[in-house]
């Protein structure tokens, strides 16, 4: 039996993660990146909903999950982002990340979601379960502490912006725009 057999995925309504698990979403996203705020378990905003790697109790793995409109071009597409995908260190190289992955896309499907977005500097997993780079120009409502501070634009972000698109669904050209805050 693989170790990642023991850790089963439950789905969370955002709402619904309060107390003891709020807390230990919060102490893994601090034990995976670098700076994440002390006392929340998001970064900007809450997502609407989480995959949750959980080992008995323990939260071992998370996907924060949320529903967006996004405007590439003239189309404007049904999309799901996946924010602060990450799996505990000690509970890494098991498989649970691409389960995680694999999760969201069944979950996407059944949603009749046309694109599944994320911005990743490691690309190599990502690229396995199917997402691609693209090189669209972005423009994304910024925040910071609880504050909207402005409307940021970048040029192409081939090197961030990952995409799955489901269905007969092609990635079009044009600028993005995320309606909303950077995921």
């Amino acid at each position: 039996m693989r170790a990642d057999d023991a850790v089963r995925i439950e789905r969370v309504p955002e709402p619904e993660l309060v107390g003891e698990r709020a807390a230990r979403v919060a102490a893994l996203l601090r034990a995976c990146f670098d700076g994440y705020p002390e006392g929340r378990p998001y970064f900007k905003l809450p997502p609407h909903q989480r995959l949750l790697g959980l080992r008995g109790e323990d939260v071992v793995g998370q996907l924060g999950l949320e529903l967006r409109a996004v405007r590439v071009g003239d189309l404007v597409l049904r999309a799901f982002a996946a924010v602060d995908v990450c799996v505990h260190p000690a509970a890494r190289r098991q498989g649970l990340a691409g389960r995680l992955l694999t999760e969201l896309v069944r979950y996407a499907e059944r949603c009749e979601v046309d694109v599944v977005l994320l911005f990743a500097d490691d690309h190599r997993l990502y690229a396995r379960h199917g997402w691609r780079l693209v090189d669209n120009p972005v423009s994304w409502l910024e925040v910071h502490e609880h504050r909207t501070i402005g409307l940021a634009e970048q040029e192409p972000m081939g090197d961030a912006l990952m995409v799955r698109t489901l269905g007969s669904v092609t990635w079009p050209e044009g600028d993005v725009d995320l309606l909303g805050h950077l995921s």
